[in-house]
């Protein structure tokens, strides 16, 4: 009998996969710290050159290059975009850790409890009207903060201008993702199954993020040139 042998690129798949659920297992906070730092890297990294701000950095380097006063950057900056190592590092630091404890307090406080509707019900109930929310703020603060906001009142003003759009896509997705991974997925792949579907919605409103603030900054820049 013939014996159909997988393709590389599966046989790939499977050993970083088995590799990746090994080290989630033998070092949790690490590796969810580190993986979601690389997903930040790749977020921002998508949503700057898709949103135009690269091409608008580059742009208002080159005027200034022109005029006589070149933006100065250092040795990293050269090497790799600022906001993508601020996005990356943010991951790295806050966001995973941010994450792996606020669900290791809500796995401490269903462990003991029978696993029926009800429990599931309020479990879900817990990730979606108190973790979710808070990920999603300390998320869109980052964001601004990175971008260049200083100011503490413009930052929350933020954060309550884009919460409820952002949060009303998260009660509708997740508990469906959620209940997907629950009856189709073996708990094992839980996590990069919930990583992909976050990277990709959080790529989605970073860069639709990114198109409003440049929108406003064109519009304010024409308010100038129309008042001079």
């Amino acid at each position: 009998m013939a014996v159909v042998s997988k393709p590389a690129s599966q046989n790939l798949a499977v050993v970083l996969l088995t590799a990746y659920l090994s080290s989630l297992a033998r070092q949790p906070l690490v590796t969810k710290a580190c993986t979601t730092a690389t997903l930040n890297f790749l977020q921002e990294e998508i949503a700057q050159r898709v949103s135009g701000v690269r091409a608008d950095d580059k742009a208002t380097e080159k005027r200034a290059a022109l005029e006589g006063t070149p933006v100065k950057k250092s040795l990293i900056e050269k090497i790799v975009n600022k906001r993508v190592l601020q996005f990356s590092l943010y991951g790295l630091l806050i966001s995973g850790p941010l994450n792996h404890f606020l669900y290791e307090i809500l796995n401490k406080v269903f462990a003991n409890r029978p696993k029926n509707k009800l429990n599931t019900l309020l479990s879900l109930l817990a990730q979606n009207l108190i973790i979710s929310p808070i990920l999603n703020s300390v998320f869109l603060a980052a964001n601004a903060v990175i971008a260049g906001e200083r100011s503490i009142e413009n930052v929350i003003d933020i954060v309550r201008s884009r919460l409820l759009g952002m949060m009303k896509v998260s009660w509708v997705v997740f508990p469906c993702v959620q209940l997907f991974a629950a009856r189709f997925l073996p708990p094992l792949v839980w996590v990069p199954f919930f990583n992909s579907i976050a990277f990709t919605f959080g790529t989605y409103f970073n860069t639709q993020g990114k198109i409003r603030t440049l929108q406003a900054k064109r519009a304010e820049e024409e308010k100038q040139d129309k008042s001079e």
